[in-house]
């Protein structure tokens, strides 16, 4: 175990701050930078726990993508999509020009965002005591390239409209965000969804597969008395019974936790909360649960003043996540 601990500064928010103001943490970019070495970002990472410091008031709202399976299957499928586009681009290029081959930077790393609402929230650096930010290099979000075939618009190739190709970035959790429509009426995206992308791409289930449970036969137990012969409507009522109860999935076959609809409330939607954080009215401080998140995103949302001086908080985290 190698923990590192990160202090990051949060600025004031001002008296009106009812509704909450959001920020985010990339713990991949500031373990990065930290440690002067290349932390990737598709891992679990861990933290151990930490304080939060305001003497305002202020309450902190943490919470970071859903931790199960979906999530994980969800960023890999779009890690191979992402790494497979890379790889026929490169081929592709050697064959036209084998002289200067297309490679990719010394620091090429898989990145997705947290969920569609990043762009509207603060990214949060970790600091030195002081408040001043740590020393920062290039960071960049994974960008893929959806084609479009030209559409025939005559007889001839020359008259086909060229369609042109759309580019987005991922997030891990919500719906796809959208910029209009091409030519043809495809929709235009500046965000995917992963977990949205990889449902739609999964089977429609069967709803009536039955999965009926057998009934335990312990001689000594009262239980055994269901097996007496009684009511002459007992067999009718067993298969009604039988055939109604719990014959379909204890969870929504159609939607996934991490990918609804925002609800109006886009500071916390599809993410799982971790912790809250209420600092003590006497000490100004409070601390933080250990939790994991899923490649190293955080949302932190605070609500109330922080005063003129702003809020504190240090994660202690494990320096090595681990790969999944």
């Amino acid at each position: 175990m190698v923990v590192t601990r990160l202090y990051f500064k949060i600025p004031d928010t001002g008296s009106s701050n009812s509704g909450g103001t959001s920020y985010t943490i990339d713990l991949a970019k500031c373990l990065s930078e930290h440690s002067r070495r290349l932390v990737r970002q598709k891992q679990v990472f861990t933290v151990y726990g930490g304080l939060y410091q305001d003497s305002s008031g202020s309450n902190a709202y943490i919470s970071t993508a859903p931790h199960y399976w979906v999530t994980k299957r969800a960023v890999n499928r779009g890690f191979k999509a992402w790494r497979k586009q890379l790889s026929d681009a490169m081929s592709n290029q050697a064959e036209l020009d084998s002289a200067n081959p297309l490679r990719t930077g010394k620091y090429s790393d898989f990145k997705v965002h947290l969920d569609s609402a990043t762009n509207s929230t603060t990214l949060l650096s970790a600091t030195d005591a002081s408040g001043q930010a740590l020393p920062s290099g290039e960071w960049n979000y994974s960008t893929v390239t959806m084609p479009r075939p030209d559409m025939p618009a005559g007889s001839s190739p020359e008259s086909w409209i060229q369609m042109s190709s759309d580019q987005f970035d991922m997030n891990i959790v919500g719906n796809h965000t959208s910029t209009g429509s091409a030519n043809n009426g495809d929709l235009n995206y500046s965000r995917v969804g992963l977990i949205e992308s990889w449902l739609d791409s999964r089977p429609i289930k069967d709803l009536n597969t039955d999965s009926p449970k057998e009934n335990p036969e312990t001689a000594t137990d009262p239980l055994t008395l269901m097996f007496y012969t009684g009511d002459s409507d007992e067999d009718v009522k067993i298969v009604e019974a039988i055939n109604t109860e719990n014959d379909t999935a204890p969870y929504d076959l159609d939607l996934l936790y991490g990918c609804g609809a925002s609800n109006g409330n886009s500071l916390g939607a599809n993410l799982q909360m971790q912790c809250i954080v209420s600092p003590d009215s006497n000490s100004g401080v409070a601390t933080v649960a250990g939790f994991q998140a899923i490649c190293g995103l955080i949302r932190i949302v605070v609500t109330g003043d922080t005063g003129s001086s702003g809020a504190a908080l240090i994660l202690d985290v494990e320096s090595n996540g681990v790969s999944f």
